[in-house]
């Protein structure tokens, strides 16, 4: 398989992964966006959809992935199919999320599992006054390679025809390059460390059971993902720098090489992913022992009202712009807050502006 065929087949491969790992890291009292006590964590019905969804979706992970691979050795395949391949591999993903959610939710509500359980809000008034501290020292890799990309390309300029091949075949003036490389480099970085700084300044996702420890595993887990995230900025600035290198004549590649400006996207991908698993949704795997406090006698607020599909939370009457994500690791907006697709639409007119350049150019 040639290096084209490699990265045009990883990204099905990762999905796939992904899919199949998301009940792993994501928190005990919350399975497949349904919110239960954690009495009822340990449910039949919730190992039995945890079991029936590990293998759909890694039946759908082998056969999608065989799929790639087809496409990619068969020469007359079109380039694009691959990325088509995607579409189907998340619907069908999603379906198995959906119907492991139903079940488990049509049992809970059947049982009444929060019934004579006194449900319970907590807030950490620390965060006001202590809140965590954004990293920004670790932003200086990103920055660092960004200033190399405008260094490099300002040596180059000169030296190079007016119009450029790129690696893609295409002919485009050497001012567009330019710019669109530097450019792409600060909307990633602009992109990653604005979610942060937005999620840094969001409350923490804290269990009523055990407020104490579970605050302290979400800062210890914040602090891990944004330095992973951003690491992961530097990693995909790095990749975009490799790419521009041999347009601006700087070296050549050829046969396997072709894949060295993806090794450092595989590789951040690689980082987020490993510190995903290790800490768990909101820090759950990490640990958090509090000496000398008893765990609370609530459990959380039954909020399946607010998830639609158990992944878009829309509640109205929360002024939180994110909340913390409730299927694998991360966080997702509040859909009910006007802020929220203001930031969608800066991203997306970003991204629009960007491509309408590229397109202008011929890229």
């Amino acid at each position: 398989m040639s290096a084209g065929s490699l990265a045009a087949v990883s990204p099905v491969l990762a999905v796939g992964a992904l899919l199949c790992l998301m009940p792993a890291v994501t928190r005990p009292t919350l399975q497949f966006g349904v919110r239960v006590p954690r009495e009822r964590a340990r449910a039949p019905v919730i190992g039995r959809e945890r079991r029936a969804y590990y293998w759909r979706t890694a039946a759908i992970g082998v056969c999608c992935t065989a799929a790639a691979v087809t496409a990619t050795v068969q020469g007359h395949w079109p380039s694009w199919l691959t990325r088509i391949i995607l579409l189907p591999e998340l619907a069908a993903g999603f379906g198995c999320f959906l119907a492991a959610r139903r079940k488990i939710a049509a049992v809970k509500n059947a049982d009444d599992w929060f019934a004579g359980l006194r449900q319970t809000v907590v807030a950490d008034t620390s965060w006001r006054t202590d809140p965590p501290r954004f990293p920004v020292r670790w932003l200086m890799p990103a920055l660092a390679v960004m200033a190399a990309t405008a260094a490099a390309g300002a040596l180059r300029y000169r030296g190079l025809p007016a119009h450029i091949v790129t690696g893609s075949g295409h002919r485009v003036p050497k001012s567009a390059v330019t710019v669109l490389i530097v450019a792409g480099q600060l909307y990633f970085t602009a992109v990653y460390s604005g979610l942060m700084l937005i999620v840094h300044r969001s409350r923490p996702d804290i269990d009523a059971a055990d407020p104490a420890a579970s605050t302290l595993r979400y800062r210890r887990f914040l602090a891990a993902f944004s330095r992973a995230l951003l690491t992961m900025a530097a990693l995909a600035d790095l990749g975009l720098l490799l790419i521009a290198l041999p347009d601006w004549q700087v070296y050549r590649l050829s046969s396997i090489g072709r894949a060295l400006p993806v090794l450092p996207f595989a590789a951040g991908v690689l980082l987020l992913g490993a510190v995903a698993a290790r800490a768990g949704q909101g820090g759950s795997r990490l640990n958090g022992n509090v000496r000398g406090l008893a765990p609370a006698a609530g459990t959380d607020r039954d909020d399946d009202r607010f998830w639609k599909a158990g992944l878009l939370y829309v509640n109205r009457d929360d002024p939180a712009i994110v909340v913390g994500a409730r299927f694998g690791v991360g966080w997702t907006l509040n859909f009910g807050n006007p802020v929220a697709w203001l930031l969608i639409a800066g991203i997306v007119a970003a991204w629009a502006g960007l491509a309408a350049i590229g397109a202008a150019a011929g890229i």
